[in-house]
């Protein structure tokens, strides 16, 4: 007989408009709490004023509802005491019954439990009382949540079909290659990696963390090495440097600051765009990421795009972006300690250019490029976006009046302006002070922690988990190419057949080129980079060419990317949300020109490398 009641109280419950929407495991919980309860004529089921205690569902009967106006509504099929689904501690209307008859019977509890997996229950219920109150039935069923299922897109059957017909085949041309099994098999899985962001068939961050897991399984290599992103001194990085994000866009510092630099920079989209660049620029020397250094000047972006009322998808927005972007990322190559494959590298230089480079001279042989890439951002942003159309100015007594609205700064702004000026200072000064970057960053993220600044629903929410596992499984996979020696035996392999080169700059530029940009169709930029120095550093030095050269190359040509999932910074703005501002169409655009650019910048840099002795 129970099993048939909560038969039946299920029907009952999707034929209400108030409970037609909720399925499966909420509506099973909520069905274990029913009653059903009979009543006489002229028994008061909800009483104004009186504890909201139950809802009913009237399944027999008649009652009468009484508004705190007056008006009579009678009650058949329907339901009462909707003011227990909703915040209402009391019941707002009198509800008697006219005949016997009988309800099920819903407790407050129940529902506040369904609620929290429904929150739209509360203002349904909300919706449902007054249409009692107004006359009008204001609530209506709910439209089903179920979709079906959609069957697979030509994309997506061609995708699985080549992850699952490819990678065999690698394995078995790797080994009549002459390469040991395990080389093949890693081959193997990093294709399947590949084919899977190709098609996109699963979330970035998912591909490379299935890797990782299939290489573990084999034991192609130690644990040590295939986990060794999730022991580094990237993982604090990364966690120090977003939680600093997160506390500095929700204290309102970010905010604050936007307005100030409004109210003091021209009133023209040129100094907004360059005052989000340059904001990149300065982070670059002093942060080996281009995620982390982004990560801080996105919130920053965010409101500006609003403070400036930009239309979301407009060219300003785009261009505004671009140059948020293009600020944290276009700078990687002209510093040592902007890339961290640029510090993995080095290492493979003579100790005479170490010594040569390890200072500011790296920037100073850069300097043409720099001075290339960052002309040509302008150039292109304003020949690709247009110039601003004429508008309404800036309203900066408005602005003004917003920041004195703030007041004084709280002391979670002062917090998270202390917090960043620590990570600034420690880091441009670690050669003084020999601590890494890294640890200054795990500090700051213990003093965020124990200041309540991120609390447990921040830390969950608001740091891209996502993009931290892609990173660091990408770092595993780059250190396994290294340990089963594929980059050794890929420069091996075509090390002679570069030979036509014949010591001409202009001539490896391209060989350079393709190296780098084969190579990053299948591997992230870190180990892109690695690969493309470990096979060309050789070639140039049996050209006599600098080695230097060679490294600075890879660094500015792995930056080169056509693929969304080539591009983790892409990913980084596509995941926080902030995509939705821009036009994706003409980013990618604009990016495809400073693509053009990078190679650009080498060819100017020659004559100028010639003068420093450099080739």
């Amino acid at each position: 007989m129970s099993d048939q009641n909560d038969s039946e109280h299920a029907a009952r419950l999707r034929r209400d408009a108030l409970f037609s929407g909720a399925s499966g495991k909420p509506l099973a919980r909520l069905v274990g709490s029913l009653r059903t309860v009979e009543f006489a004529a002229g028994e008061v089921l909800c009483a104004r004023n009186a504890a909201a205690k139950f809802l009913y569902l009237i399944e027999s009967g008649e009652l009468q509802l009484a508004t705190p106006a007056g008006r009579v509504v009678a009650l058949t099929d329907q339901r009462c005491g909707e003011e227990a689904a909703s915040d209402m501690a009391s019941y707002l209307c009198d509800v008697t019954a006219i005949t016997p008859g009988r309800a099920i019977q819903i407790p407050r509890e129940a529902l506040a439990e369904l609620a929290a997996a429904d929150p739209s229950l509360r203002s349904r219920a909300l919706l449902g009382l007054m249409g009692y109150v107004g006359g009008e039935p204001f609530l209506k069923p709910a439209a089903a949540k179920r979709k079906p299922a959609l069957p697979l897109s030509t994309r997506e059957i061609a995708g699985w079909t080549s992850v699952v017909i490819v990678p065999p085949a690698i394995y078995f041309l790797a080994g009549m290659a002459g390469l040991v099994v395990e080389a093949a098999l890693f081959l193997a899985i990093l294709s399947g990696t590949v084919l899977m962001w190709l098609f996109t068939l699963a979330d970035e961050f998912i591909p490379p963390l299935i890797a990782i897991v299939a290489v573990l399984i084999v034991g192609l290599v130690p644990p040590d090495v295939a986990l060794a992103g999730f022991s580094s001194r990237t993982l604090t990085t990364l966690l120090g440097v977003y939680a600093l994000a997160a506390v500095i866009a929700s204290s309102g510092l970010s905010y604050r600051f936007m307005l100030w630099l409004l109210i003091r920079l021209p009133d023209t989209p040129f100094w907004h765009q360059a005052a989000l660049l340059l904001s990149g620029y300065i982070l670059s020397p002093i942060m080996p990421s281009g995620n982390a250094r982004l990560s801080l000047v996105l919130p920053f972006y965010k409101d500006m795009v609003e403070g400036l009322n930009l239309p979301a998808q407009s060219r300003a927005a785009t261009a505004l972006m671009a140059a948020a972007f293009s600020g944290t990322v276009l700078f990687s190559p002209m510093f040592l300690t902007s890339k961290s494959s640029n510090l993995m590298v080095f290492g493979m230089l003579p100790t005479q250019l170490q010594n040569q480079f390890q200072g500011a001279f790296w920037f100073v042989a850069a300097g043409v490029a720099a001075l290339t890439v960052t002309a040509a951002h302008l150039l292109v942003t304003r020949l690709y976006f247009g110039a601003p159309t004429a508008g309404a100015p800036l309203p900066k007594p408005r602005l003004a009046r917003q920041l004195a609205l703030l007041g004084p700064m709280t002391g979670a702004e002062k917090a998270a302006l202390i917090g960043f000026l620590f990570f600034l200072v420690g880091a441009t000064t670690a050669s003084l002070h020999q601590i890494s970057p890294a640890w200054i960053a795990a500090f700051l993220l213990v003093g965020l922690l124990l200041l309540g600044l991120l609390s447990k629903q921040d830390f969950q929410q608001k740091i891209d988990w996502p993009m931290i596992f892609f990173l660091l499984s990408l770092d595993g996979l780059s250190r396994a190419i290294t340990y089963l020696g594929l980059d050794t035996a890929l420069a091996q392999g075509v090390g002679g057949a570069f030979d036509f080169v014949g010591g001409r700059m202009a001539v490896f530029i391209p060989v350079a080129l393709a190296v780098t940009l084969m190579l990053r169709l299948v591997l992230p930029v870190t180990a892109g980079m690695v690969v493309a120095a470990v096979v060309l550093v050789p070639i140039a030095q049996a050209q006599f060419i600098n080695p230097w050269v060679v490294v600075f190359l890879t660094a500015m040509f792995s930056d080169i990317w056509f693929m969304p999932y080539q591009s983790s910074q892409y990913l980084q703005v596509l995941g926080s949300g902030l995509g939705q501002y821009c036009r994706r169409a003409d980013f990618l655009i604009y990016n495809h020109w400073m693509n053009l650019v990078r190679i650009l910048a080498a060819y100017l840099s020659i004559p100028y490398w010639e003068w420093l002795g450099l080739v």
